[in-house]
């Protein structure tokens, strides 16, 4: 027994001296060849070590590799060409601590590492520089393990550099088959126009990947507490499900929304209606999201977007096979009820959007004035819509809008024009009168419809129908999408009901089925509300081509009862 207690010491010391005499008789050149050949084999790419390799097996295995670069050729037709260097890597382990499983066996850290990405044409796509990362007290225990460090990322062009700085610990245990976050904290600069921070914790099994993790986001349009699925070769392969009190999504402005960027609409987010009014910007499957397979829930007591408040919002959106689709976004808009679908199709340079569906008693004056135009008119709308469009620019997508639009009025009162004032007033000018009693100061609608065409880059009113007050209006016009120059005509027909206004309202039989016609044009963004006149010149000439075929046709009866008398007296009865 002592024997062979002897022989297993004289083994150990063997061991020892081995681990501790190795490195002198190690050719450091033949292990830097070692590794260049197996860069060159697996994938054509050249590691390039400038400075010394100094490497010790005990009591530690101490790892310091000098000034290294690997430059990695594109793997394929749309890859792109990858330089990294790092100026030190220095590791420090204890292989005693890490075969009797202890707690702490070493730390690792890596400095003044770059990696940058380059296009086909040499040009810069993507850069990202690593000022330092430490990871400390390693061991495979399932015990916690601290990491630090900070990540700079610049691509092409002007915009600014986005700089990630995290520090927390993660847990691994003996198998190496999982990794738990116990608080991973990240501030992120750069990426909007406020510094971001976020927490997250949870689990990732390695083989095959799956995560299950917890998000907390503290951004400039509130805090997002959210669940985070990940699942490799799943579908969705990215499950997101975000939940907040209050999510301003106008304060989550890019660090360069003040740039012109002169983006296509492959390139940027594209807008699916006319200005001021836009969509509540999405996940679109374009540049780095191409291949993305995700689907995104968002549940908010308040959602803004383009300076509308949803209420009680509801989102879903999918996005996969480069396709975005906006599945539903429900909840309360101006008191009115929300629920609209949006599809964007990028997989072609120029982008198809449809959006689809409809709000059902929206409160007029709330849903203008978030448009900035206040007392116009107040009451129920309800509208529903389905719209196509297509284009490379987002001027493109908006005068491309090819769809219809909807509106019917409930209790709906125009509060801005007075339509019996406007009529009345006509009507005693031309019967050279003048109004006695006050009018009132706007239009009460009983009934209001209308329908809006978009087509060749116009939004055309055809038709509308309004019922007030002893007139009945009708009409048509148009608008530019481009420009919003608007022009409209249209007819008014009066009735006994003006005449309980004032007596020079009154309505004669001269007016029987006469079109009082009104005039509207100028600019969907004036305020002014003196947009519409009536036309008094055409009403007078409407009247005398009236009265004077009225007087050759009594004429001409007059004619007719004088031949008849003389054939009458010429044959008799």
């Amino acid at each position: 027994m002592i024997f062979i207690l002897y022989v297993l010491g004289g083994l150990i010391a063997l061991v020892v001296l081995a681990l501790v005499f190795l490195p002198a008789f190690i050719d450091e050149q033949a292990v830097i060849n070692l590794a260049q050949e197996q860069v060159r084999q697996a994938t054509g790419g050249e590691l390039r070590v400038d400075g010394e390799l100094d490497l010790n097996l005990f009591p530690e295995l101490k790892l310091n590799l000098g000034s290294t670069t690997i430059d990695l050729p594109p793997q394929n037709a749309e890859g792109s060409r990858l330089i990294a260097t790092a100026q030190e890597v220095d590791i420090g382990l204890s292989l005693m601590a890490l075969l009797q499983g202890a707690d702490e066996v070493g730390d690792i850290r890596l400095s003044g590492a770059e990696v940058t990405l380059l296009d086909a044409d040499g040009d810069l796509q993507t850069q990202l520089v690593l000022s330092e990362l430490l990871a400390k007290n390693l061991n495979i225990a399932d015990q916690p393990m601290t990491i630090q460090g900070g990540i700079t990322v610049s691509s092409n062009g002007d915009a600014e550099p986005l700089a990630v700085d995290f520090e927390g610990a993660i847990r691994i245990p003996k198998s190496l088959d999982r990794i738990t976050l116990v608080g991973l904290d990240t501030q992120i600069v750069g990426a909007l126009s406020e510094p971001v921070s976020t927490r997250l914790t949870g689990t990732a099994d390695l083989a095959p990947l799956k995560a299950d993790l917890d998000l907390t986001v503290d951004s400039p349009g509130g805090i997002i507490d959210a669940d985070l699925l990940y699942s490799t070769g799943g579908s969705p392969e990215i499950d997101l499900d975000f939940r907040s009190e209050r999510l301003d999504l106008d304060r989550l402005q890019s660090a360069n929304a003040g740039q012109d960027g002169g983006e296509t609409a492959s390139e940027a987010q594209p807008d699916t209606a006319p200005a001021p009014a836009q969509a509540p910007p999405i996940p679109v499957a374009v540049g780095p999201l191409k291949d993305l397979d995700l689907q995104l829930k968002v549940s908010a007591g308040t959602l803004i977007s383009a300076g509308q408040t949803v209420s009680n919002a509801q989102l879903l959106i999918r996005v996969v096979d480069g396709i975005t689709k906006l599945e539903y976004l429900r909840g309360v808009l101006h008191e009115g009820q929300l629920d609209t679908r949006m599809t964007v199709d990028v997989r072609q340079p120029e982008v198809k959007v449809s959006l689809s569906g409809g709000l059902k008693g929206v409160e007029l004056n709330s849903l203008l004035s978030s448009l900035g135009t206040t007392d116009t008119a107040a009451g129920y709308v309800d509208m529903d819509w389905d719209i196509d469009t297509e284009g490379e620019t987002a001027p493109a997508l908006q005068t491309g809008l090819d769809g219809e639009l909807n509106v019917q009025g409930r209790n709906v009162e125009v509060t801005s024009v007075s339509a019996q004032e406007l009529v009345c007033t006509a009507i005693a000018q031309i019967q050279q009168t003048t109004l006695t009693n006050a009018m009132p100061e706007t239009t009460e609608v009983s009934a209001l419809t209308a329908r809006i065409r978009f087509d060749d880059g116009q939004a055309r009113l055809d038709p509308l129908e309004l019922g007030t007050t002893g007139i009945a209006i009708s009409g048509d016009g148009a608008a530019s999408l481009s420009t919003l120059d608007f022009a409209a005509t249209l007819k008014a027909q009066v009735n006994d009901e003006l005449e309980a206004l004032d007596e020079a309202c009154r309505v004669d039989e001269r007016y029987a089925g006469l079109d009082l016609p009104i005039n509207c044009a100028g600019n969907l963004t004036d305020q002014t509300g003196n947009l519409c006149r009536v036309d008094v010149e055409d009403i007078a000439r409407q009247l005398l081509e009236r009265e004077a075929r009225s007087k050759i046709e009594k004429e001409a009866d007059k004619l007719g009862e004088k031949a008849g008398n003389a054939l009458k007296k010429l044959f008799g009865n």
